[in-house]
């Protein structure tokens, strides 16, 4: 039986497009979850990038913007959400490198939570943006039982 990849892909992933992006104070918090971060495993991902996708949707909701306009993109992006989620399984039923399936879908919801983040900071600071409760949220992801 292979040994489980550590750490976790989506978190390391989160981590590595998230930080290209936090200035340097924020950046510096990140230090205190590194020994957490390196003893997780891929175990529990695809809850892992189910989380980034929730919490995109939810801070999309709180950020402030004309009603009209959060409602259409809101409904695009949970449709895109849907249709990422079907392609990655289709495309992940084709294993050829032993990735199961919707690893795509699952890297995209990463990509879309980073994205909001993102979004979010230019207009309001990096302080309303709580990627420090994602990134909480998916470490506390208990790997399945085996």
């Amino acid at each position: 039986m292979p040994s489980p990849q550590s750490p976790s892909p989506i978190i390391d992933y989160f981590v590595r497009e998230l930080s290209a992006s936090l200035p340097e104070n924020e950046r510096a918090k990140l230090g205190a979850y590194s020994d957490a971060i390196s003893n997780t495993t891929h175990h529990g991902d695809f809850r892992r990038a189910w989380h980034c996708a929730g919490w995109a949707l939810e801070l999309d909701k709180k950020t402030p913007e004309s009603r009209t306009h959060k409602t259409r993109e809101t409904l695009r992006e949970e449709h895109e959400l849907w249709k990422d989620t079907v392609f990655g399984a289709e495309f992940g039923l084709m294993v050829v490198d032993h990735v199961g399936p919707g690893q795509d879908a699952e890297i995209q919801w990463v990509d879309d939570a980073v994205a909001m983040a993102q979004a979010v900071a230019e207009t309001s600071g990096w302080s309303e943006v709580p990627w420090e409760g994602l990134l909480k949220e998916m470490l506390a992801v208990a790997p399945s039982a085996e």
